[in-house]
């Protein structure tokens, strides 16, 4: 415990000892799997800025468990009010929603509040995903999502945030009510006509956090990115490591977790491929995910993806393909 303590203790201290020229930018909170390309609709009422973003998906399923048909709508929406005081901070309000209808009609939001200036950001709410958004893999194309790619120990949704930019180098933290917190640093920056991306993050959480695992159990992880493009060829990894300590059961697990992906666009037309392997309590762990999106006109696109995922001796496959709309 003293030793976790002195971790964190440490990267606070690198935090918020960064010079004050350094480039602040927003806490993202859109953690759904579905990504916005287009840019936001923007109006100026006063002296401040609204924006919004929505979008549209009907899609339809089939799951190799079920074996069955699925069909379901989804939508998000990305809302925000920003304004500049005379002092030069920045202002902003930013709602996310996401509503599910398969999932017993699910409404879920995130809200957040954040001031930025040369020092940086920082930022209130629903804020705790924010570094590993920062930090994380590229999402696949279309309707693809690799699982089993991250920690198992979570945080609380409700948290603080604060992230700030030194030229090629982000330094970003985050800590919940409980005390678990999560920091990265990551690195970008062009070379010639490539461009590369490597960032490492550390993340004290619990596994109670995590919808799809039920134990209370401390979790000590750290994870490793990195990432090259060229042009419209993008090729990235990942590899972590993580100790979870069971309270109640006496018994410590190790989940050990590594993933590749590669993406291509060519036109009007999008693609990705996707790997992972791990081990957590002796169980071995698979995935693997197909992703493709077709363009049609501006904000309209067809996406597919293919999803297989092999966990506690049981494997799943499952194909989706859906019609999105944007603006």
């Amino acid at each position: 415990m003293k030793n976790n303590k002195f971790l964190f203790t440490a990267v606070a201290i690198m935090l918020f000892s960064t010079p004050s020229w350094a480039d602040g930018q927003s806490a993202p909170i859109n953690y759904d799997s579905l990504s916005f390309v287009e840019e936001p609709l923007a109006v100026e009422i006063g002296p401040a800025t609204v924006s919004a973003k929505l979008l549209f998906d009907q899609s339809a399923q089939y799951d190799t468990t079920s074996d069955d048909d699925t069909y379901n709508t989804r939508i998000n929406g990305d809302f925000s009010i920003q304004t500049q005081l005379p002092n030069s901070w920045r202002i902003k309000a930013n709602y996310v929603s996401n509503y599910n209808r398969l999932a017993d009609d699910e409404y879920t939001d995130n809200a957040a509040l954040s001031i930025s200036d040369e020092w940086g950001t920082l930022a209130g709410g629903n804020v705790t995903g924010s570094v590993y958004e920062k930090t994380r893999r590229q999402r696949g194309v279309g309707n693809a999502a690799l699982s089993n790619d991250n920690f198992i120990g979570s945080l609380d949704q409700t948290g603080g945030f604060y992230s700030v930019r030194y030229n090629s180098y982000e330094l970003s933290m985050t800590a919940d009510k409980e005390g678990r917190a999560e920091a990265g640093v990551s690195f970008e920056r062009p070379i010639g006509q490539s461009n590369y991306f490597t960032s490492a993050r550390i993340r004290k959480g619990n596994a109670s956090e995590n919808s799809s695992i039920n134990q209370d159990a401390d979790s000590l992880g750290g994870a490793i990115v990195g990432e090259y493009s060229y042009g419209s060829f993008l090729l990235d990894g990942q590899i972590g490591y993580e100790h979870i300590d069971h309270e109640n059961i006496n018994n410590e697990d190790d989940h050990i977790f590594g993933s590749f992906g590669t993406q291509y666009k060519s036109g009007a037309y999008s693609f990705s491929i996707e790997g992972g392997l791990g081990r957590y309590n002796d169980d071995a762990r698979r995935a693997a995910s197909l992703g493709s999106r077709l363009d049609i006109a501006r904000g309209t696109s067809l996406n597919f993806g293919i999803n297989y995922t092999f966990s506690n001796d049981h494997d799943n496959t499952s194909a989706l393909g859906s019609i999105r709309y944007e603006f």
